[in-house]
């Protein structure tokens, strides 16, 4: 394994003894808190959404028939008593005026299928330097399929503005550079108009460059963030003005849901499809060390989304919204990869054998 990362070195290939045990021990704990998590739930898995799905089919008909979105997403969520009240229940537009150019729905799977065919190779090739040899970046493409595997699959995949918009983040994230970083911002505004759950990305890239001094890098995601945020203004205008009192209400996100809420979050993995809903309390610490052990500028924006992103599915999230795991699925598959290096530095200096001490650190630009 040494060989085959050998440019590679994890932030915590210099930790001392005492720190290295500690974050072992406070993984475990929370490995363990997780499985106790998942015994005690009573949800079946990742099966929220499916009435979402017709209600977002419907309305992608109606627009293709000629309908304005607005009217046809209103009159749709009414007549199926779901609620109207804040704006944001009413999706943004951007996704089913896409689709319903599209002949058929099969079209929209097979482009989100294309997507995140693309999302794969561009990281794997960003992991070419953590992982070398034709065995280990097979294994690399193979956890990433795990984080974008289940947009792969028809079904209804493609109606799901968090399927478009988690493998939008990615992409960006995979193309941005410390040298280029256009396609970057024009990829993240696109996932933001899909589904303002995405703005935080925008956010978070904007004040990172900032921190880093790279002003021009920081403006252009803050001014994609603005424009998000404009569209997001124009769409919520169209809503209210064909919302009724007596419309339905949302009853709220805010559900303090903490850590049994992110598990529910992480099962859109493949791996947790397939070993059960309780592999995701294993999955998401391994993703989490991973992109934080990462010691590149990429490795530091990959680390603060998934953590931002979780932190944030603690507070905001009611069951039924497990979906939302979609955007950061891809993201966590890409600190999935890294996992076996962070590990693997841990253990070592928990051993007193601290590894890739005479390793060099991957380039900035990685």
């Amino acid at each position: 394994m040494e060989a085959s990362r050998q440019n590679h070195q994890s932030r915590f290939a210099q930790l001392p003894r005492g720190a290295a045990i500690a974050l072992l021990v406070a993984l475990a704990g929370l490995i363990a808190f997780g499985l106790w998590a998942s015994a005690r739930s009573t949800s079946a898995g990742p099966a929220g959404g499916d009435n979402d799905v017709a209600l977002y089919r419907a309305v992608v008909e109606r627009v293709r028939a000629g309908e304005t979105y607005e009217t046809a997403a209103i009159t749709e969520q009414r007549a199926r008593n779901f609620p109207l009240k804040p704006f944001v229940v009413v999706r943004p537009p951007a996704l089913a005026i896409v689709l319903s150019r599209l002949p058929d729905e099969k079209s929209g799977e097979r482009l989100l299928a294309l997507l995140a065919a693309g999302v794969i190779a561009a990281w794997t090739w960003r992991l070419r330097e953590v992982w070398r040899g034709p065995v280990w970046l097979a294994a690399t493409a193979l956890l990433l399929f795990t984080g974008v595997g289940m947009s792969m699959g028809g079904g209804g995949a493609s109606l799901f503005h968090e399927a478009w918009a988690g493998l939008l983040i990615a992409l960006s994230l995979a193309l941005r550079t410390e040298k280029r970083f256009a396609a970057a911002v024009l990829v993240g505004l696109l996932a933001a108009v899909i589904r303002e759950l995405a703005m935080p990305y925008l956010a978070v890239m904007a004040l990172l460059a900032l921190v880093e001094r790279r002003r021009l890098e920081a403006a252009a995601f803050a001014a994609a963030l603005g424009g998000a945020l404009a569209l997001l203004a124009l769409h919520a205008c169209s809503v209210m003005s064909l919302v009724r009192p007596e419309d339905l209400a949302s009853t709220g996100w805010v559900r303090l849901g903490g850590w049994a809420f992110v598990l529910q979050t992480g099962r859109w993995n493949l791996l947790a499809m397939l070993a059960g809903p309780w592999s995701a309390a294993i999955i998401l610490p391994l993703a989490l060390i991973g992109a934080t052990g990462w010691k590149s500028s990429t490795g530091l924006r990959l680390a603060a989304l998934l953590l931002g992103y979780t932190l944030g599915f603690m507070a905001i999230g009611r069951p039924e919204n497990n979906y939302w795991g979609l955007l950061i699925a891809p993201l966590a598959a890409v600190g999935l990869c890294l996992g076996p290096a962070a590990m693997g530095d841990l253990l070592g200096g928990a051993l007193g054998e601290p590894r890739g001490s005479a390793t060099a650190p991957l380039s900035p630009s990685q």
